[in-house]
């Protein structure tokens, strides 16, 4: 509980600050409309209250679109990536190999690869699903190729002694040594996943939250837009929780023997 009331102390400061902006006339309302008017602009999204948008009654359809998309690209580039950390990290001949191509290809923006995808994949989540797995992919492969290298030698030597084969050292002792490095690239790797969604669903995609952004935009519907960005931030909020509880359990160690009081 007191988490929850600590980390909505600024979002409140924000909303009040944002409050006290419009009514100061600093803006005009058609450009940053006011807190009062984003929030009816939700409850007309989710109920179809008001009707007559495009939007009206699509809150929960809008969403679950969305949240797919990350999933299914999320989780693919999560298990691409850690297994590429893994095989890099552990044999100097898949880095020879593989890291020159990942070096070349990581920096391009994923951004630039929508009118490529949707040359070959066409319009629609098949282009979605692997942009957001472009996105998320080599942050994650990154962040767990370091975590891996870092893994004390004597651990693996130690386990070899006990009779562990390469395989098996692998995957119970220098997998959970690098989880939490490989935890923190996971969680950058979602943020990306969300910025790509809802990217590719603005040009490549005729549904979910950037969809509905982009035709909020087009329509000078500026409350529509700002709803729209604070779904996607609830939305993120609740994929990175989801993702701590999992990996929670896993890294309690870690939490007992950090550096935070």
């Amino acid at each position: 509980m007191r988490r929850v009331l600590v980390g909505t102390v600024v979002p409140i400061l924000i909303l009040l600050g944002w409050d006290l902006i419009v009514r100061a006339g600093v803006f005009p309302t058609a450009l940053i409309p006011s807190p009062s008017m984003v929030l009816a602009t939700l409850g007309d999204w989710a109920t179809g209250s008001k009707g007559g948008m495009f939007y009206s009654g699509k809150l929960l359809t809008d969403t679950a679109a969305t949240l797919e998309r990350v999933g299914i690209g999320f989780v693919s580039a999560a298990v691409v990536g850690v297994l590429l950390g893994l095989l890099i990290g552990v044999s100097r001949w898949a880095d020879e190999l593989l890291t020159p191509t990942m070096r070349i290809l990581g920096p391009v923006p994923p951004t630039t690869w929508i009118p490529v995808c949707i040359v070959v994949l066409g319009i629609g989540s098949l282009t979605n699903y692997f942009l957001v797995f472009l996105g998320a992919v080599f942050p994650v492969a990154a962040s767990a190729t370091v975590a891996v290298s870092g893994v004390s030698r004597d651990l693996v030597r130690a386990a070899r002694m006990m009779g562990r084969r390469r395989l098996g050292v692998t995957f119970a002792i220098v997998l959970p040594a690098a989880l939490p490095g490989i935890v923190g690239g996971l969680r950058i790797g979602l943020g990306l996943a969300w910025m790509m969604a809802v990217t590719s669903e603005m040009l490549a995609v005729r549904s979910g939250l950037g969809y509905t952004i982009w035709n909020c935009y087009n329509y000078l519907d500026y409350p529509g837009v700002f709803a729209a960005m604070i779904v996607l931030g609830i939305c993120g909020l609740a994929t990175d929780m989801i993702l701590r509880a999992i990996s929670s359990s896993a890294l309690r160690w870690h939490t007992a023997t950090g550096v935070r009081a």
